[in-house]
């Protein structure tokens, strides 16, 4: 089984868009979303259609449940709180219900963990060592059966493995093989709010059986989301334009080749 994760679309429906027509083209079975399916941008009754048309499963993140007014806005920035103020009022009652009946946590296949950001809270942002080792030590009281807890919020892809002997690393690998002796914390990145300096929608496939991770970007036009939410006086900031990213991304891949040919004898 092929699985994909999606995480912090931010009802940006057009990056949701091409990041499932991308999903569709690499023949994946599933799909699971880690929440924050609301907030920031301006298009969250259209993003929640598509999930649901598309029959995709969620948690609910914090944005979800500040939405619905589970959660008080003051546990966010401006920015946030002024678009969380502007999608409760444009939000109807299915939409709503929807969120309100979004789950905790999922688990998709043995072993295999979904939370918005850590088991049972979708506001901490795990960033250290120390706090993955301690959700690691947790999650094993709970449920030593998972080996793979995937988790957003951060918007930052990211891949967080903690060894048999407890040592905790960060593999840079965009592409990798998982250990079965190790534990790992898989962050998807973001949809449609990117934090990494890259505006392309961003997600993961999981092969269940041969355990393979690929991190994928995906190109779109931010342009109409970004002037719609200009046009409500929203400014959201993910990411440079697509020309000057594929300008960033080649000078980094300059710079990359330069130091390897700097330490080739």
């Amino acid at each position: 089984m092929r699985l994909a994760i999606i995480s912090d679309i931010h009802a940006n429906v057009d990056a949701l868009r091409a990041v499932l027509a991308d999903i569709r083209a690499k023949e994946v079975q599933h799909v699971v979303c880690l929440g924050d399916l609301v907030g920031y941008h301006t298009f969250p009754r259209e993003t929640l259609a598509a999930l649901r048309d598309s029959e995709i499963r969620s948690v609910h993140g914090n944005h979800d449940l500040m939405a619905i007014g589970r959660l008080p806005r003051d546990d966010c920035g401006p920015v946030a709180r002024k678009a969380i103020r502007w999608t409760q009022a444009v939000l109807r009652e299915e939409d709503r219900r929807y969120l309100a009946n979004l789950p905790s946590e999922l688990r998709p296949h043995g072993g295999i963990l979904c939370v918005h950001s850590a088991p049972g809270d979708p506001l901490v942002r795990l960033r250290t060592n120390g706090q993955f080792y301690g959700q690691y030590l947790r999650i094993g009281e709970s449920d030593p059966d998972v080996r793979l807890c995937f988790t957003g919020h951060t918007h930052v892809a990211r891949t967080t493995m903690v060894t048999p002997g407890g040592e905790v690393l960060c593999p840079h690998e965009r592409d990798m093989t998982l250990d079965p002796a190790a534990f790992y914390f898989v962050n998807p990145g973001s949809v449609g709010c990117p934090r990494d300096g890259d505006y392309r929608a961003a997600y993961v496939i999981l092969d269940c059986e041969a355990q393979r991770l690929s991190f994928r970007r995906v190109n779109y036009d931010p342009a109409r989301v970004l002037r719609e939410d200009r046009r409500h006086g929203i400014r959201v900031e993910f990411g440079p334009f697509p020309r000057r990213s594929l300008r960033s991304r080649t000078l980094a891949a300059v710079r990359r080749v330069a130091r390897l040919i700097d330490v080739l004898p």
